[in-house]
């Protein structure tokens, strides 16, 4: 059985950070259920769900409870952080002992190899430092087994400032390999090769001596990104020695800094609470918290692409995540097909953001969803078609011979029913037809004195109107003291002015109306804009595969395109999507306990868009397969875990 460290943390204060009193909820955690999976058919992945029950016989986690220490902060909204590790070492032990004698706390077939002698557990008995006064680097060690992964230690930065500590990774030998350190005014990322040292990337971060945060370092590929806690501090690229699988403890020499805490650290979850619910006959409470994205399924957006033509699918979804308030710090969107090639952006008016967001995922053939560290990933169309998703990362099978995972069930399926054999897509292109007015309030109302109101304007007539005219008096808007306009004229004492502009624009916008001392009638009012823009009829084109109709039968997907406008943009993603999808691909969902090294490290480390080969020779199964989702299952006092995971083979895209 392979054990890892678990910890389990909410922002019950919301104060953005995870180290106030109580908001480590590890302790109190009798199981957790934590699932996201992609939807092969519609090739949408959903919101991410992490579910736990608490120890709650002394009704801490009930919201109703005065006297609980989390009174008034049980809200839905509060961040959750889930996150595991595995190897995973508290570096804690007899003080003085060497580095590479001691054993980690989960497992101890892993071991610690130093380059020189160069740590040993401190005098407290807690945490790594660096031991002897010779000059020189220290690097310890431990190996993974595997590639591209994510890992971390507790470190805490000392006095010295000519001696930096930090983390290794990917070493081969004392004079080959990459590490990240702290500097106390930056975080840097750094190569050794050949004995050469030289950097790769830094960024501006203050890391003050005495604090103890979590170094964190996630490897893809080239991708090399670096978090304190939970923030990603700096990310860079670095291809060197990309098959090496030692990670570890780096130091530029002896200093004061220590480490705690090392292991393979990757976060599972981060999103906002969505339900506390306590059980008092069964004395817990039950929490549950979904990713991002479910927030985003409440929001409507009233708005237009702003970024500057031509528009690429990342950028559109940019914008549409400015929109819906979600952090520019937590997105990783690829650079995606240009869409919107010049002249106007369509608006997208009164529509959910997440239903906006599969339409563009759509358009562009992709994959968008939520990481484990929360932020907003857009894979573009040719993502899996490229390293490092052309390298297998890990193996499953029958039986853990050779060291490989294995499965303890297994469920197969031919993927027929999400095969399309003909592919449409309809767009429209469309007319600038230039400065119109675009809405026109029908009725006149009486305003008291001071009275304020507010009007959404929209247009019936345009599809879109972009940069609308500031209301002028006479033209855009009256007030009389009569209804039917005679009386005295007014307009000089009203307010008229669009307050909202970013929130409302693209095929209207909000229009607010302040009278004066002199109650009256609002005569006229108007919306004119300098750019009306409206759609011509629509164009459809279309991808077949007559092998696979003739085969299956007929199986049509038609894509309602709001943003590709070309044809030859419109073929060119028609194609895309019938070539992944004109023939059956396997589908299997496994059952992994954690039953061993390889499988531990297997349901961890390994997520979406990754490839792994599955060798199941009784029932004639050998080939590639990507990972479209899991769900992890803890329980019995963290002993109990297992993985569900979703792979379709990986035949083409």
């Amino acid at each position: 059985m392979a054990l890892a460290k678990w910890v389990v943390s909410v922002d019950w204060n919301n104060d953005g950070d995870f180290h106030g009193a109580d908001e480590d909820v590890t302790g109190d955690v009798l199981g957790l259920t934590l699932e996201h999976f992609r939807d092969l058919a519609s090739g949408r992945v959903e919101a991410a769900r992490l579910e736990l029950e608490l120890k709650n016989g002394d009704h801490k986690y009930s919201p109703p409870n005065a006297l609980s220490p989390l009174a008034g902060q049980l809200k839905p909204g509060r961040r959750v952080w889930l996150r595991a590790a595995y190897p995973y070492d508290a570096l804690a032990g007899a003080a003085g002992g060497r580095l590479s004698a001691h054993e980690p706390d989960f497992d101890p077939s892993f071991s610690w190899t130093e380059s020189a002698p160069g740590f040993q557990i401190s005098a407290s008995g807690i945490g790594a430092r660096t031991s002897g006064s010779d000059a020189g680097r220290r690097v310890a060690t431990m190996d993974f087994g595997e590639r591209d992964v994510s890992f971390g230690c507790t470190f805490t930065r000392g006095a010295d400032t000519a001696s930096h500590g930090g983390l290794c990774f990917r070493y081969a030998d004392a004079g080959s390999y990459v590490y990240a350190r702290v500097t106390g005014a930056a975080v840097e990322v750094r190569k050794v090769e050949s004995g050469s040292d030289s950097l790769a990337g830094s960024a501006a971060h203050a890391w003050p001596a005495g604090e103890s945060r979590l170094l964190q370092v996630v490897l893809h590929g080239d991708s090399v990104r670096v978090f304190v806690d939970d923030a990603q501090v700096l990310e860079t690229t670095a291809s060197f020695n990309a098959e090496a699988t030692r990670y570890g403890l780096y130091s530029d020499g002896p200093a004061d800094h220590a480490w705690s805490d090392f292991g393979g650290w990757v976060s599972l979850f981060h999103g906002p609470v969505d339900l506390v619910r306590p059980r008092p006959g069964a004395e817990y409470c039950y929490l549950r918290a979904l990713d991002e994205m479910e927030r985003l399924t409440t929001v409507t957006l009233y708005t237009h692409a702003t970024a500057s033509l031509p528009q690429t699918s990342d950028e559109i979804l940019d914008d549409i995540l400015d929109y819906a308030d979600v952090s520019p710090a937590r997105r990783r969107l690829e650079e995606g097909a240009v869409l919107v090639p010049e002249l106007w952006s369509p608006a997208i008016w009164n529509v959910g953001a997440m239903d906006e967001i599969h339409r563009l995922q759509d358009e562009e053939d992709g994959l968008v969803y939520v990481d484990g560290h929360g932020f907003w990933r857009l894979e573009a169309r040719g993502h899996r078609a490229a390293g490092p998703h052309t390298v297998t990362l890990a193996a499953l099978g029958d039986t853990g011979a050779g060291g490989r995972a294995y499965f303890s069930d297994l469920a197969w399926d031919d993927g027929a029913a999400n095969i399309e054999n003909i592919v449409f897509m309809r767009t429209r292109n469309g007319t600038n037809e230039g400065l119109r007015t675009g809405w026109t309030l029908n009725e006149t109302l009486y305003f008291a004195a001071h009275e304020t109101r507010e009007f959404l304007a929209e247009s019936k007539t345009w599809e879109t109107m972009v940069g609308q005219m500031r209301p002028r008096r006479g033209t855009d808007y009256a007030a009389n003291t009569l209804r039917d306009g005679s009386g005295t004229d007014i307009s000089s004492e009203i307010s008229v002015t669009h307050p909202a502009r970013a929130e409302f624009n693209g095929r209207g916008t909000l229009i607010r109306v302040t009278f004066g001392a002199t109650p009256g009638y609002l005569t006229v009012l108007q919306l004119r804009t300098r750019n009306a823009i409206r759609y011509d009829d629509p164009v459809i084109v279309k991808a077949e595969d007559a092998g696979s109709r003739r085969t299956y039968g007929e199986r049509t997907r038609t894509i309602e395109a709001r943003w590709t406008r070309v044809t030859d943009a419109a073929l060119a993603t028609v194609r895309s999507r019938l070539a992944r999808r004109k023939d059956p691909k396997t589908v299997l969902r496994a059952i992994v306990p954690n039953g061993s090294r390889s499988n531990m490290l297997l349901m961890l480390q390994r997520s979406f868009s990754d490839r792994i080969a599955v060798s199941y020779p009784d029932m004639g199964i050998d080939e590639h397969f990507f990972v479209e989702g899991r769900r992890i299952t803890v329980g019995e006092g963290w002993t109990s875990v297992t993985a569900e995971l979703l792979l379709q083979a990986a035949q083409s895209q």
